[in-house]
Order: structure tokens, then sequence, then C-alpha cells
């Protein structure tokens, strides 16, 4: 039995620490405006105005800091880059994918690039001038037909020039031309077309480590979207497999497995071959930085380092769909975002360091009559504060207004709510970039720095400036439909750019169009899409949508030069304007410290370097010779 004096004692403890714990709340309130959009702090610490590194020879669009045009001289040259850089030729259609891609990859690398639209215009204008390090070939440009054509091919080779097959000719070609074949590393062709069940892509190539995109799992089916069937290659001695197909049938030698991406070695130089459609866009971004790893015997390039996660159309403030609601969840839709969405994504992010930026929709249909909520606001304004989540405004509308009148009206609530509260972030989703800048002229978007739209299949042009103040950032996946071909994008990116942004469409939550849009069945693809990719890449940085916009800035103002003598690699770095990140790979040798900066292990052969001043020193440790064979083409 509790004495009087114990009972007093315990109620004046009790009486004690209530009276701190809401003392604590209000001062925190208090000291706290949330009111108020702290990345908006964030964005004055840099430039407004577009700042881009651009060779003195790269042509550009009319307005500076834009797409890059690839368009054909009148000697069927294009030229992007500066000809002290380490030089690339593109052979192909200069407005077709291939070489888009190519002419992007070699912008974001800091390369230098030729593009010609045939073989002959190449030796036309370049005959008997210094030989290129690569040579990207779109096989549909290359008159296989010609003998003189693989010769000459084959004679760059020989000289020192490594190869890159976009993509193959015809498999007739390759079966009836016996120095094609040879070329490619192909001893013969086992069948025209065959259909594979899965495809596997071998670890230290891309990052993110080895990955079977087969599903093996009832429930995986829905997941496979990767092209299946393709030629039955087999391939010569001499080389190497980065990817390659599953069969079906177990009873084929796993030697003689059907190949996707291989290299064969000549020499000094390597010929890399891709069977199938992979090497256009962000795919193909990161297929060629892996190559170009694999050729050299060390390869360092710049890196955005920032790993985004966007929440669009979270979360809803209006209390709409209510019939829906109520089949599916018994709850309207702010309570199923505070009660059941949010402390699910919560916890399944604990353990992972992706920055969230919850781009939010007052509300999604303004034809009916449930207004947005303002305490709902007042209250993820205040949870998103104290959780470092950035609040953005998403273009989300499921009624029929015009975009201009929805965020009118987006404008008057959030007057009205928050008084004036500035978005750094937009959520432009599928809008065309003519739309996207109408809608900046907007006084709720006034002070966007940023936005997030998309991404367009087959567009390696990921991160840019949309105008000369406000970038545009790509995502590179629904969060909620995980497929096999969006998880090797998603690897591709972090491989050239060390950049990843997914987006979940949280709409889908609030105007599902069938039972199978329940949070109950789209959590599974949330949770297949975090575990695939939390794990994979936990050495980026999380960003939110501002702090990943400061990143692409910097990324894209930067130049660099980059020398090694003995074990030791300097570093030179212009116009990054702060910390600025390069990814480095190498074979078989680790990194043992970083004078003026930093490194991080990404995985074996893969490091991310931060330079905080404008010269890093990396001291490398050396190789095990035992197990280390270094590349033939490793002379830089």
């Amino acid at each position: 039995m509790v004495s009087r004096r114990n009972y007093f004692t315990i109620m004046i403890l009790m009486v004690v620490v209530f009276f701190l714990c809401m003392t604590f709340n209000t001062l925190k309130d208090t000291w706290n405006d949330y009111e108020v959009n702290p990345y908006s702090e964030t964005a004055e610490n840099y430039p407004s105005k577009v700042n881009i590194y651009i060779p003195e020879s790269i042509r550009l669009g009319k307005a500076a800091g834009r797409k890059a045009e690839v368009k054909a001289a009148e000697d069927g040259e294009v030229r992007i880059g500066a000809a002290t850089r380490r030089r690339v030729i593109g052979i192909g259609d200069t407005k077709g994918t291939l070489m888009q891609t190519a002419a992007q990859w070699v912008i974001y690398s800091k390369r230098d690039i030729g593009i010609y639209e045939s073989l002959a215009a190449y030796q036309k204008k370049e005959k008997g001038g210094e030989q290129p390090e690569l040579l990207l070939i779109d096989s549909e440009s290359v008159n296989w037909k010609k003998a003189g054509e693989v010769k000459f091919l084959r004679d760059c080779v020989d000289q020192g020039t490594h190869l890159i097959f976009c993509n193959l000719p015809d498999v007739s070609v390759i079966r009836k031309n016996r120095e094609v074949r040879e070329l490619l590393g192909i001893r013969e062709v086992r069948e025209d077309e065959y259909t594979v069940d899965g495809i596997h892509l071998y670890a230290g190539f891309l990052l993110g480590g080895e990955t079977y995109y087969q599903a093996v799992e009832e429930e995986d089916k829905g997941y496979q979207d990767m092209e299946l069937r393709f030629p039955w290659y087999q391939l010569a001695s001499g080389t190497k497999v980065y990817m390659k197909g599953i069969p079906e049938d177990e009873s084929i030698d796993t030697e003689d497995y059907p190949v996707v991406i291989w290299r064969k070695s000549f020499g000094s130089a390597y010929v890399f071959a891709v069977n199938g459609g992979y090497m256009e866009g962000v795919t193909g971004l990161g297929l060629l930085s892996a190559m170009s790893a694999e050729i050299y015997s060390y390869e360092i390039y710049p890196a955005v380092n920032a790993q985004s996660m966007v929440f669009e159309g979270f979360p809803g403030l209006a209390d709409e769909n209510r019939k829906k609601m109520d089949e599916l969840y018994s709850r309207s839709v702010k309570q199923v975002f505070q009660e059941i969405v949010w402390p699910y994504v919560g916890m399944s992010l604990q353990d992972y360091p992706h920055g969230i930026t919850c781009m939010m929709a007052p509300q999604y249909d303004y034809r009916d009559k449930n207004e947005p909520d303002e305490e709902q606001l007042r209250y993820y304004l205040k949870m998103f504060h104290e959780q470092a989540v950035e609040t953005g405004l998403s273009a989300a509308n499921v009624s029929e207004l015009a975009m201009s009148e929805k965020l009118a009206l987006d404008q008057a609530f959030m007057q009205e709510a928050a008084g004036a509260y500035d978005f750094t972030s937009f959520y432009a989703g599928g809008m065309t970039e003519k739309e996207m800048e109408e809608a900046l002229r907007m006084r709720i978007l006034g002070s966007v720095m940023t936005v997030v739209a998309d991404y367009e299949e087959e567009d390696a042009e990921v991160i840019k400036f949309l105008t000369e103040d406000v970038t545009k950032q790509s995502t590179l996946g629904e969060g909620l439909a995980y497929t096999y071909k969006g998880d090797l994008l998603m690897k591709s990116a972090a491989t050239a750019l060390g950049y990843s942004n997914i987006s979940f469409d949280m709409t889908r939550v609030a105007y599902p169009d069938s039972l199978e849009d329940s949070w109950e069945n789209l959590s599974r693809d949330y949770a297949k899409t975090v575990d695939s990719f939390g794990p994979a890449f936990d050495g980026f940085d999380g960003t939110t949508a501002t702090e990943c916009d400061v990143r692409i800035r910097r990324f894209l103002a930067l130049d660099y030069t980059d020398s090694r003598t003995g074990s030791v690699i300097r570093l030179e770095t212009e116009g990054g304007g702060g910390p600025v990140w390069f990814i480095l790979r190498t074979h078989n040798e680790s990194v043992e410290s970083v004078e003026g900066g930093s490194f991080k292990k990404l995985e074996d052969g893969a490091y991310l370097i931060e330079v905080e001043d404008r010269e890093a020193v990396i001291r490398m440790e050396p190789a095990d010779e035992r197990y280390y064979v270094m590349p033939q083409g490793a002379a830089r």
C-alpha cells in the first residue's frame, strides 16, 4: 500500500513532468515557424541564373543551358566538346536516340565528341587525323556489304581505338560474314531468335551489384518487362560477358547461355557489343559509363550524388472521393493518408538514406464543395519540418480545370492558411516543357527553383536547366509499379550520374481506379522498390528535391582534369562552386586516402570521392598482383 507521503511525491513528479512536456512543446512551436519553408533558405545559397560549363566548340540551342542541339553540319559532322578532351566519335543518325544519348553522355562526363552520319563521312573528314579513343557505332549506319567498311573498323581496333556497337547488324549479316563475326567475337549463330526466361546482370559492371531479372515466383511475373527475345550467339575465345539471357531449359550449360552484352579483346583495344535495344536513354548512359570503366586502369567522372523520393499528390487536404474511400477503408482521404499511408512510409524509410519530398495537392478536384482543411495543412507542415521532409506543390488535378485555374485556387488557399509560404519545388508530372514554363509564371510558383517531372522514355537528358533560373530533374520510375526494366534504369542512372529519383503517385490512393489500387496492394510494390534500391545505393546521399537541385547546378557547372603518377591520382576542379562529387572505378585497387576531400566505398572497385577544395590528391593502395590483370586498353 502506498503511503500518503509517497502518493503526494508521485503526484508532484507527474505534474512536473507534464508541465515540462507542455512547456517544451509550446516553446518548440514558438521557436519554429512551420509556415516558413526552410528549403527556401537553402535556395538562397547558390546562383539562380544558369551556370553550365560549356566547352568552346559546343553547339547549343536558342536558350543558353538548354539541350545541346545535335544537328548535321554541311560536312556531315556534329561536334560537342573541346579538342583537349578524350575524344569520342559517334557513327549514326545525328537526330536519332542513340546518338542523342551518346552526345548527352559526353556532356555529362565532360568529354569531346564528333558525330558523323556514316563511316564514309567520318573517313572523308578525318582521314589521316588523330585516332579517337572510342568509336560508338549504330550498326544501321554501317554498310556491311562493303568489305572496306568492315576492314576500316578492324584497322581502327588494330590502332588502339575501342569500338562500342550500340546495336548489332541483322542476324543474317552476322551469319554470312566471317569478318563481322570475328570483329564482334561471335563464333556462330545458334538461333536467329530465341526467347529466354530472364536476364542475368553480372556484378562489377553497373553499380548495384549482380541481379537476376527472372520471375521465379508466380507473384513476381508482373515485374517482368525486359527484352526476352533476341538472336542467340555463341561467343569465341577472348570474350567477357556482362549480361546474358537465362534459358528456361535448365539442361543448357551456363557458358552457352544467350549473351546480351559482351566484349572481345584485340591486343590493346576492346570491342563491345550490345544484343538488343539497351543503349538508348538513361540505360545507355549507364552502359557507356560502365564500358568506359572497363577500358581504363581507372575511371573517374563527375556525379550528382543525390537520392530522392518524391511523393506526388501527398498529402491531400480535402475530404474527397468519400464514397470510394468508405468502400475501401471506411475512412476519409485525410484519415487514410494520416493514419495508414504516412506511418507505413515513415517506418519503411528508417534504414535507408533517401531524402523525401512530399508534393502536396491541397485539393485534387476543385469541382466539388469539399474545401481543403487548414488544420491539416498546418499539421503536415509541422510534421514534415520536424522530420526534415520537404514540402513542395503538385500539379495533381483530376478535374477539367486548366492548370492556371488550379494553381490560382491553390494560391488562394495557401495565402489564407499559411501566409507567404514559398514553395521551392514543383511536381509537373507529364506536363510539356512549354506548359511547365507557363505554370512557373503563376504567383504561387514564383519562388520555385526546381521542377520535378516524369521521365520520358529514351530521353537521356534527365537533369538540365529548364529556364535560366529553374532546373528540371526527372523521376526515373514509378515506385508503386516496380518492374525489372525500371530496376535496370535505376542502376544505370546511379552508374552514370550517382543520381536516383523515384516518384510515388499517391493520387492513385485518393482516386483508385479499382480495388487493385488499394494501399494494401500498392504497398507491396512500394516495399519492393524501397528494398531494391535502398541497400543497393546507400553510399549516395539522400536529398530532397531542392537539395538535389543545388547538386545538379554544381554538377552542370563543373569542369575537371585528372592525372595519375604511380599510386597517386590528382584531380583539379573548376566551376562547381562548393563541394562536388566524383565516381572512381578501379580494377582490384582500393583508395587509401584523399587529401582535399574524402571518400566512401560504394562497392568493390567503386568509390564516391567528395572534393572540398579545387584540388584533391587520391592515394591508392597497390593492386594485388596475384589476381590483378591490367585492362588491355588501360593507357590514359
